[in-house]
């Protein structure tokens, strides 16, 4: 499987819907390509933050409607793997649902009506911030311009540090006709990479890993921020260069932030942008605790003047129930709370059987720590839990049977170019599972399995909200686990000549989420 039918699959796979098959070829995959590993790593820091239910998110009723097409949409652009351990910032499919799910959201807590009320008061954060380091030594005013095809391009200022290098940046169409911005992934290129950057042999490698829109009022001036990889260097130069710029149009369902269309205006924008990268605090700790049974060792702190990196990793020596993911919640220090910066591509992978994560939070640095208090987060387990189920597709529907003492219901199968199938699960008090995750097979014994699914939020209490009508109620919600109980699914063969007719389901085993109070104290010393 190659890395572009990982990101295909992606999704799929983090909701346990992936065919057997499938699953080992990604899983084969993961084990082999680091970039992808750290997409995939990435990708799921956000899925569970948003299943824990993080503090502040709204998404509107109709909103989680066009996750997929949009991400669909976003993989079928440039993609840029990063292969070093350093990669802490938004990437590839990551940042597609970071922008998807917090930039195209409503923040209705703190008193913000709507996405663009949020996006004001965030760039407002993001100008406080870089004056900040500007005056702590920790940033420099560099206005840099260039100008062509009528169209100026200005690098206000930077600020670089360990984890990552920030680059403020103003585009002004002086025609008065368009608004542009910069497409990291396309017309983008940094000529001394190759010499300036700790690299492993990948001809994808670009420091460049993300971007940011910035709030302005003005219809022909777009404001951003570009995102990259630490140089190797303490010092140095980036030698920026630009044969493109992107078309920005303001979109509504993203509350009126500006994306790209598409559409790209040439010309030559070059730029030597001096970069002095500030040392992070790092601290080597060994800290180990344990969460139901299984180990877990926090390893390091890192602390830069732009994140906090914190390192974990936790082993898993029951096959029958796996830890996929463990979530820290937050970081406390003398009553300061940091909290995960959404989207951040954390590094790690498995190591001799244990998993590694590097979880990015907003930065300590001028608080000046002495101890920490990491509160632990959600915990997501698959549990093994195999049974198969044979299907009719001549007999008259709905056609029941039971798995862990809760009815599943083949409602309706329709027989074509893809097969069309409604499946239904019961929702009992005590539902034990969450999620399933299955596949349907052919009389030749191929796997195939592809759904939509709607289903109910749980809380603490055990009240229940019909997914797709709550789901912008989610901060609401203490403690929120999602029971699927409705699947639209299409089934295909892997050539699509001829339609897919399954005679049975093989359920794998299902997904469950655990919430923890537990905080573990951390002296920096």
């Amino acid at each position: 499987m190659k890395c572009r039918d990982v990101q295909a699959h992606s999704l799929d796979y983090l909701e346990g819907i992936l065919d057997e098959v499938r699953t080992k070829e990604v899983e084969e995959h993961l084990q082999e390509c680091e970039g992808c590993r750290m997409e995939m790593n990435g990708l799921q820091q956000v899925t569970v933050s948003l299943q824990s239910g993080h503090d502040g998110i709204v998404v509107p009723e109709d909103f989680m409607a066009g996750v997929r097409a949009r991400i669909s949409t976003t993989q079928k652009g440039s993609r840029k793997f990063m292969s070093t351990h350093r990669l802490r910032v938004i990437t590839g499919m990551a940042a597609a649902l970071f922008l998807l799910v917090f930039m195209g959201t409503a923040i209705a807590t703190n008193g913000f009506e709507s996405v663009m009320d949020w996006w004001k008061d965030s760039t407002n954060k993001q100008t406080e911030q870089v004056e900040n380091y500007i005056q702590q030594g920790l940033g420099d005013k560099v206005n840099l311009v260039a100008e062509s095809n009528g169209v100026k391009v200005t690098i206000t200022n930077v600020v670089a540090d360990d984890i990552q290098t920030l680059i403020y940046y103003e585009v002004e169409d002086r025609k008065k006709e368009n608004k542009y911005g910069i497409n990291f992934s396309e017309g983008l290129k940094i000529a001394n990479q190759d010499r300036d950057w700790d690299k492993e042999d990948d001809s994808t490698f670009s420091p460049a890993t993300s971007s940011m829109a910035l709030y302005t009022e003005d219809d022909y001036v777009y404001k951003g921020r570009l995102g990259a990889i630490p140089m190797s260097t303490d010092e140095g130069v980036i030698q920026l260069e630009l044969t493109k710029l992107e078309k920005m149009i303001n979109a509504p369902e993203d509350g009126g932030i500006p994306n790209g269309n598409g559409e790209f205006i040439e010309g030559e924008w070059q730029f030597d942008i001096p970069v002095k990268k500030h040392p992070a605090l790092v601290y080597e700790i060994n800290k180990k605790t344990n969460i139901e049974g299984i180990p877990v060792f926090f390893d390091k702190v890192t602390i830069a003047p732009t994140a906090t990196i914190l390192s974990y990793r936790y082993r898993n020596d029951n096959d029958e129930k796996n830890m996929e993911y463990l979530q820290m919640a937050s970081i406390e220090s003398e009553g300061t709370f940091v909290y995960p910066i959404m989207g951040s591509g954390g590094g790690g992978g498995s190591t001799a059987g244990w998993n590694s994560t590097e979880a990015t939070f907003e930065s300590l640095y001028f608080d000046h720590p002495k101890e920490i208090r990491v509160h632990v987060g959600p915990a997501s387990f698959f549990v093994e839990d195999s049974a198969r189920f044979a299907i009719d597709p001549s007999v008259e529907r709905p056609q029941t049977f039971e798995y862990l003492g809760n009815d599943i219901s083949v409602d309706s199968i329709k027989v074509g170019k893809p097969t069309e199938v409604v499946m239904s699960e019961e929702l009992q008090p005590k539902r034990k599972y969450e999620t399933l995750r299955y596949h349907f097979y052919d009389k030749d014994g191929q796997g195939s399995s592809g759904d939509s699914r709607d289903g109910y939020y749980r809380d603490k209490e055990g009240h229940t909200y019909k997914a797709s009508e709550n789901f912008h109620r989610l901060n609401e919600l203490e403690q929120p686990r999602f029971f699927s109980t409705d699947h639209q699914i299409k089934l295909s063969t892997d050539d699509e000549k001829e339609p897919f007719v399954p005679i049975g389901i093989e359920i794998e085993g299902y997904s469950m989420t655990t919430f923890y109070d537990q905080v573990i104290e951390i002296p920096l010393d």
